[in-house]
């Protein structure tokens, strides 16, 4: 090999890029824990970024095409993000993402990749014991909706008659999910995937904590089946999006088991608490759900995307694709090995390593820790919230997600929500924090996620004086 080519798999040259980029990168890290003034994030418009990366001159290095990566990233190891439920991710996680990078062994089949095939299995019966599965099985996937689906996609094959997969639905089925109304869209997305269209989504009232209303799910079950749908699934939220709130799951697989419904439990964000001893009551009826989703770059520390699916019943998750491809599966056989009888990707990255490696690392109490501290902090900050005259939360927090918003007294409702809207872009401008927005039954309040591990009560007193010194800057309507 000569060239270019040569030249771009030559060793030593990633020994020299790699050593500086690895110095910088832990600068990085420095500067974020350390820097007070450095922002969260700088607020460029995607023409002005477009222009830096599109006028780099030709001869740059390595560090001049990354140096405005760096800049203009969202700085999750800050201690003021507190934005979307993404983690910062541990170092040593990072490390391994770069190894399964590298190494690029697909896992298709077991032959494709050994290592990460093997080092999964591991993965997924640790975490689907500490679900309360006696013998549990599944994979990983790429992200909370991928692993939605295939969840609903098992569902649908062992609650719907005949075999949907070979054959179809059911001359004149309409089958249905029940799923709260605060459920992540991936549900909804979901169902439309598999072509059950907007009545496939049978909607169930929430109470004022914005989890499911048990006193209601028999009258939207009934309505469902008048209505000419047959419910085949119930979704139940371990972490809504929106106000991380969990339902309560063991009344949820009651119901279930009285109708004959697939119990599927979204753990995206909040089902990390099977980890927590303070906080793994939050789970139970984890042991009673048919599947399971839980994203590990979510509250367990690694780099995005990775999601697990779990199942209860294991041989369920073989026959979601009952699909012949004599070039890469045996149709005859369906061994534990070859992830592609049973996952939307064929070509799938080595997922499990980064997350082997901390727990072999650190053990499980880093994640014990990480998810103990994040909802301490939350009810710590709400409780701050209420304390000061003319703040006010959505609901009392069960995760590390809180909606809170300024609301002095005289302003009405649209002046409220106008306020909270300026509060929020002015945080995002300043790159001071940052936080996002929510609508929750037409008022707006300011949504913070607990995610970095250093983010303590002198960053919380913060917003609150920021933000009341800029509502006092600015000119309100009052009535």
């Amino acid at each position: 090999m000569t060239g270019i080519l040569n030249k771009a798999y030559d060793p030593e040259l990633f020994r020299i890029q790699g050593h500086p980029l690895i110095d910088r990168m832990a600068a990085y890290l420095e500067s974020c824990y350390h820097d007070r003034e450095l922002p969260v994030l700088e607020a460029g418009e995607p023409q002005d970024l477009w222009k830096i990366w599109t006028d780099l001159a030709p001869d740059a290095d390595l560090m001049d095409m990354l140096e405005p990566v760096l800049r203009f990233a969202n700085r999750l190891h800050h201690p003021r993000y507190a934005g979307h439920q993404v983690v910062p991710p541990v170092p040593l996680a990072a490390l391994g993402e770069m190894v399964s990078a590298l190494l690029n062994n697909g896992m298709a089949i077991y032959e494709m990749g050994p290592s990460g095939t093997v080092i999964e299995r591991e993965v997924i019966e640790w975490l689907g014991r500490k679900c309360g599965f006696d013998s549990p099985d599944g994979f990983l996937t790429s992200g909370g909706t991928a692993g939605n689906l295939t969840a609903l996609l098992a569902a649908r094959q062992h609650k719907v008659p005949g075999n949907v997969w070979a054959n179809g639905l059911p001359a004149g089925m309409r089958p249905g999910v029940m799923v709260s109304s605060t459920a992540h869209y991936s549900i909804d997305r979901a169902v439309r995937v598999m072509g059950w269209g907007a009545a496939g989504i049978i909607p169930l009232p929430v109470d004022e904590a914005f989890r499911i209303d048990p006193s209601r799910m028999e009258e939207a079950f009934s309505a469902a089946r008048q209505q000419g749908i047959t419910p085949v699934a119930l979704v139940g939220s371990a972490g809504t999006t929106a106000t991380g709130t969990y339902d309560d799951l063991a009344f949820l697989a009651a119901f279930c088991r009285d109708h004959n419904l697939w119990f599927h439990v979204d753990g995206a964000h909040g089902g990390a608490v099977v980890l927590s001893e303070k906080y793994r009551h939050l789970a139970r009826g984890f042991e009673l759900a048919d599947s399971i989703v839980i994203d590990f770059h979510k509250l367990l520390l690694t780099p995005a995307l990775t999601t697990a699916v779990l199942f209860r019943e294991g041989s369920r998750s073989y026959s979601t694709f009952a699909q012949e491809a004599d070039y890469l599966l045996d149709p005859a056989d369906r061994p534990w090995y070859d992830s592609a009888a049973r996952t939307l990707e064929c070509t799938k990255k080595m997922m499990g390593l980064k997350i082997y490696l901390l727990r072999r690392s650190y053990g499980d109490e880093i994640f014990r820790e990480y998810i103990d501290s994040r909802y301490d902090m939350t009810r710590r900050f709400a409780q701050m919230v209420v304390e000061r005259p003319g703040w006010e939360i959505a609901t009392a927090p069960m995760s590390n997600i809180l909606c809170f918003r300024y609301a002095p007294s005289g302003l009405g409702p649209e002046e409220t929500n106008n306020l909270n809207a300026t509060l929020r872009e002015r945080f995002r401008q300043e790159g001071r924090f940052y936080l996002v927005k929510t609508l929750l039954d037409g008022r707006l309040w300011l949504r913070m996620t607990v995610m970095n591990p250093f983010t303590a009560e002198p960053e919380m007193r913060d917003i609150l004086d920021l933000a009341e010194g800029w509502a006092g800057e600015r000119p309100v309507s009052r009535g």
